[in-house]
This record gives structure tokens, C-alpha cells and sequence, in this order.
């Protein structure tokens, strides 16, 4: 394959990448005051019978006039906020589009299909089951990559589920739930759609040759012990699949990953010593965290990104770093296979 002029692209693309950077900071300034107004609506619905007492009757009662000219000019934004975001989403698929045919035009390239639930559910990961009515996923975009008789998919998903999602749907609960992910979380998400998710990142998987027992879970080693997404999950994952700790005779390797298996035999087979210094390996040029599962004949791996993994990043939109720095990503993302020597 050719060597990529990445500023040479960049600078085909720089009209298009600053109109799309336009609208980003056209709907984060528009997302901040929408979502600062439903916050300040719904304290308001809730604590005004205090403010009422507080303030005295006479004053709240002036104070109301106001409200239906304030909310005709909530409607206004709020429908400000709809089109913008609409209008970003739109161009950003159409420059990624145009991006990833440029880059890889070996791929098959999807924006509108959606991973089927099964596929996360296998993978072991997320600690959930397809039947688990509180769990929810949204596909933003995955590639198809030819890989010998099979093919290799990498995928940029949200992941829904857990208690959150559980209290979502009762009927009290609920509103509060709703006002923490669709009104607070999105002021502080660096992507307005990832506030409502437990993960946002890439996800790929690839059927095997061979069939292994049970199931692998290689986990990011250091987080078993903290608090947040990769922590609170691999106590859960070990009691859902009554995984067990596997020591393995490769410091490096232990160093960034614990093993956790519901068949010794099976996963010793799986990790020889080459294979878990390919790991290593691809652990390194990753730069961040990884999860790695090997269940009954499909390999399976995730990585968290919080802005995203086939989309436009907010830094350096105006140069050739973004593009290269995509195409860096899913080109090692794509290669897992190969890196791996999975088949």
C-alpha cells in the first residue's frame, strides 16, 4: 500500500473539517444552555413550593410571569440545539465516509447498521446477557475487514446497563436517572451521545478456527481495585461466569493484564507464551487499556474511548494529526488479527 500524504489529504478536506468544527462548538454552546435550563426547570418544578415560602407569595407570583415567555425562548433553542446537532452528526458521517474510503478503501464501511446485542453479550465483557431487558447499545459505525475466509469487524459502540438502566425503567426512580444522563452528564461528556453510556469506545471481534472451551477474560490488571467502569465490572464478570484468577509465568505480560477463566486447560492453549507477548505488544502501541475475551470460537477485544472511535476528534481538526492519528487507530485495531496470529 502507498504511503498516505496525510496533509495533503488534510488540506483536500480543510473546508469540510472546519465547517464540521464550526457546528461542534455551535451545538456544545447550545447543549451547555439547554441542558443548564432543564436543570434549572426541573429544580425549579421540584423546590418551588419552598422558593414560594422563602421568597413569599407575592414575589414567586411576579417571578412566574415570566415563565411562558423564558420557556417560548427555551423552544426556540432547544430547537436551535435539534437542527445543529442534527446538521454536525450528518456532516461528520459524510467527512468520515469520504475519510475512511480514502484511507482504507479495502473496508466495508457502515453508519446506519447496529451490532446485534448477541454479539456484545458473547463477547463476556460488559456483564450482561441478551435477555437483560436494562441493557442497551448503539452502534455508531463499524468496518468490515477481509481476514483469509473470515471476516474481522471493529465497531464504535455505546454500552447501556447495570443498575443505572435497572432504575431507569421504574417509575420513580427513573426521572432521576433521566435528569443525571440527559441533563447533567452531557454538560461534562466529551461527546453529547456518550453521557448516556457505561462505555463508549471501539469493539471488534473475529471468528476463529478453532473452537476453545469455556471462557478467557483478559483484563486490564491495575483497575481490579479502584472505582469506575473497567473496576466495577470484573468482580461482577467473575461471579457471572464463575471466572477464576489465573497466574501466568510472564511478568511483562501480568504486568498490564490479569486472567481470568472458567477452564485452565483451555486457556493455557490459548495463552502461550508467544501469544501473550503479542498481547504485550499490541497493549503497548494501543497506549490505553484493553479487554480481551477468547469464547468457544470468537475472539473478542474492546478499548475505551470517550470521544469516540470513528468519528472526528476535537483536536487537531485543523491539521493532518487527526487523520493520522485515526488512521493509526483503526489500522491497529484492524490488524488485531494479524498481530495476534489468530488464524
Amino acid at each position: 500500500m502507498a504511503a498516505i500524504d496525510f496533509k495533503a489529504l488534510s488540506e483536500r478536506l480543510r473546508n469540510d473539517l472546519s465547517r464540521v468544527n464550526r457546528w461542534r462548538k455551535v451545538v456544545r454552546g447550545l447543549s451547555i444552555v439547554v441542558y443548564l435550563f432543564v436543570f434549572c426547570w426541573m429544580m425549579f418544578v421540584l423546590l418551588g413550593g419552598y422558593l414560594a415560602g422563602y421568597i413569599g407569595v407575592e414575589n414567586y407570583s411576579l417571578m412566574t410571569q415570566y415563565i411562558l415567555p423564558v420557556f417560548m425562548g427555551f423552544v426556540v433553542l432547544n430547537f436551535a440545539f435539534s437542527r445543529s446537532l442534527m446538521k454536525f452528526q450528518q456532516q461528520e458521517s459524510d467527512i468520515m465516509r469520504s475519510v475512511m474510503s480514502t484511507l482504507f478503501p479495502s473496508y466495508v464501511f457502515f453508519f446506519s447498521l447496529q451490532i446485534d446485542y448477541r454479539i456484545l453479550s458473547g463477547s463476556k465483557l460488559f456483564n450482561t446477557s441478551f435477555s437483560d431487558p436494562a441493557f442497551g447499545a448503539t452502534t455508531y459505525g463499524y468496518l468490515e475487514v477481509p481476514h483469509g475466509d473470515q471476516s474481522l469487524y471493529v465497531a464504535d459502540i455505546g454500552v447501556s446497563y447495570g443498575l443505572l438502566n435497572k432504575l431507569a425503567q421504574n417509575s420513580v426512580t427513573g426521572y432521576f436517572v433521566m435528569l443525571y444522563r440527559y441533563v447533567l452528564r452531557p454538560l461534562f461528556a466529551s461527546r453529547y451521545e456518550s453521557s448516556a453510556h457505561n462505555f463508549r469506545g471501539m469493539f471488534g471481534w473475529c471468528r476463529l478456527e478453532k473452537t476453545f472451551k469455556g471462557t478467557t477474560l483478559i483484563l486490564p490488571d491495575h483497575l481490579e481495585q479502584k472505582v469506575g467502569y473497567l473496576a466495577k465490572n470484573i468482580q461482577a464478570l467473575k461471579k457471572r461466569y464463575n471466572a477464576r484468577f489465573m497466574h501466568l509465568e510472564d511478568p511483562e505480560f501480568e504486568n498490564y493484564f490479569a486472567v481470568y477463566a472458567d477452564d485452565e486447560v483451555a486457556a493455557r492453549m490459548i495463552l502461550t507464551p508467544a501469544m501473550m507477548r503479542h498481547i504485550t505488544r499490541l497493549r503497548e502501541a494501543f497506549g490505553h487499556d484493553i479487554m480481551l475475551s477468547f469464547s468457544k470460537n470468537t475472539f473478542y477485544y474492546a478499548a475505551v474511548m470517550p470521544e469516540g472511535f470513528l468519528c472526528l476528534r476535537t483536536q487537531a481538526l485543523d491539521n493532518e494529526h487527526l487523520l493520522e492519528q485515526i488512521y493509526d487507530e483503526v489500522n491497529l485495531a484492524c490488524r488485531v488479527a494479524d498481530e495476534l496470529r489468530l488464524n
